[in-house]
């Protein structure tokens, strides 16, 4: 209640508005009646304050208000176009304010806290609008916006009240700020949808004039989503209206016209085919939606079932996708990890390969290294051969006359002594040989040993003896 007084609204939702006298005044034509009582305390409060008499008066239904003009031409763009250069101005049709409504503007003009109920904020709205009270000057509130939010709140607790209030408002109540579909819609909602419509609103519905029915209605028709509810209202108001035959088939279209048939549901659609209230062309045309909804029905069960066996094929075409993939995948896997694998065999083949080269090679490096110390020690044997047969005698050629001339001066005792002579040198020969190769550690050291010296000594000895001893035989023979 703080928050709405400081806007000067004294807000009472059941009660009562107060009904008031007037006086009349001596200085007015008797036709006319002064402003209430207690709006004329305010107006009195407010010129000993300020210090300034009233200076225009205007006339509203027969009632005369005596007021400061400052007051009215800074809250109202409408009386301040109408009441520059006048002092006497009267508000009339097609104003549709009251004089008790324009007491309550004159009430908040001067700042005083006004009254709004569920019987008159409709009005009070409708006023507001009217005279251009939208926008206060230097931040003060506006009357529209006052009476706008008490509406609000008032009108999802006694719509039907509210509802009612606008029959004599209309059609500016509706122009200008949609009340009575409001209202409607309001109650609507109050009631929980279009079977639980209250008997009461359909009652004040019935009592609308034609042309503020058809303007609710199309106010009706942008509100609502759905139009069953919208359709019933037609359908009442078609049959029990109070005008009754007043109304012509044309304003009976213009009527229905409001309702749109692609937002009927399916059996609301069937039952206004079926309405003979309702006129000739409505229901061609509601019968057009019915057939075009029917089509539309089978046409969504079959996309429907079409897309159900697409979804399925789709599913099963995925699945074998999934499944190709995932083969694929694995192929492709194992394809790699057998190139990987050769790869790496291939690999290790060479290495291999690389290796048995490098074996062959030191093999074949070995053997003919081996080759060329069997060389150097067959050269070198024969070097020693022939050094130790120069050393030990000289073989000269000589015919069989020397070798007896020379045997037959030598004795047997000198050619044994000789003969020992060549066999020492030959084994220090032998020895010096063997320390050498051992000395020198070379690979053919191997094949020069004791035993092989000694055979060869033996083969050599021998072969010395049987040379001599033929010597000997031959020389003996020729001398004996």
């Amino acid at each position: 209640m703080k928050g709405w007084n400081q806007f000067g609204v004294i807000e009472t939702i059941y009660e009562e508005e107060r009904e008031f006298s007037s006086t009349s005044s001596s200085s007015l034509s008797p036709s006319f009646s002064s402003s209430p009582p207690s709006l004329h305390s305010t107006i009195n409060a407010w010129s000993v304050d300020s210090g300034c008499e009233t200076d225009v008066l205007i006339r509203v239904e027969g009632t005369c208000f005596r007021l400061h003009k400052e007051r009215f031409i800074s809250k109202s763009s409408y009386l301040k176009r109408h009441l520059k250069g006048l002092s006497d101005f009267t508000l009339s049709p097609p104003l549709n304010i009251t004089s008790e409504t324009f007491a309550t503007v004159a009430e908040f003009c001067y700042g005083r806290k006004i009254r709004l109920t569920s019987r008159n904020v409709a009005a009070v709205i409708t006023a507001a609008e009217l005279l251009g009270m939208r926008e206060g000057r230097d931040g003060e509130v506006n009357l529209r916006d006052v009476a706008e939010s008490y509406f609000q709140r008032i009108v999802c607790v006694d719509g039907f009240t509210v509802l009612r209030s606008c029959l004599s408002l209309f059609p500016e109540a509706e122009t200008t700020a949609a009340l009575g579909s409001r209202c409607i819609e309001a109650v609507i909602w109050e009631t929980d949808g279009g079977d639980d419509v209250d008997e009461s609103v359909l009652d004040v519905v019935v009592e609308m004039e034609p042309r503020d029915f058809q303007m609710v209605c199309y106010s009706l028709n942008a509100r609502l989503l759905n139009h069953d509810v919208l359709y019933k209202l037609v359908d009442l108001y078609l049959k029990e209206n109070k005008y009754g035959k007043q109304i012509t088939d044309e304003q009976k279209t213009e009527i229905c016209n409001s309702i749109d048939c692609t937002k009927l549901s399916p059996r609301t659609l069937v039952e206004c085919v079926q309405n003979p209230t309702m006129p000739l062309r409505f229901i061609v045309r509601a019968i057009l939606v019915e057939h075009l909804t029917t089509r539309r029905s089978i046409t969504e069960a079959a996309t429907t079932t079409t897309a159900v066996c697409n979804a399925q094929q789709q599913t099963e075409v995925q699945r074998t996708s999934l499944r190709e993939f995932l083969q694929r995948d694995a192929t492709r896997r194992q394809t790699e990890q057998m190139k990987e694998a050769m790869k790496l065999t291939h690999s290790r083949i060479q290495s291999l390969e690389r290796e048995l080269n490098g074996m062959k090679k030191f093999l074949q490096d070995h053997q003919a290294e081996e080759e060329r110390e069997k060389e150097k020690e067959k050269e070198h044997m024969n070097n020693v051969l022939n050094s130790e047969r120069s050393a030990s005698f000289h073989f000269v050629p000589i015919d069989e006359n020397s070798k007896i001339q020379r045997g037959g001066r030598g004795s047997v005792s000198s050619s044994g002594f000789v003969l020992d002579n060549m066999i020492k040198k030959n084994n220090e020969m032998v020895r010096y040989k063997y320390n050498v190769n051992s000395s020198e550690g070379s690979c053919h050291d191997r094949n020069v040993t004791p035993k092989n010296v000694t055979s060869f000594r033996h083969r050599f000895i021998t072969g010395l003896k049987n040379t001599f001893k033929i010597s000997n035989s031959s020389s003996n023979s020729k001398d004996h």
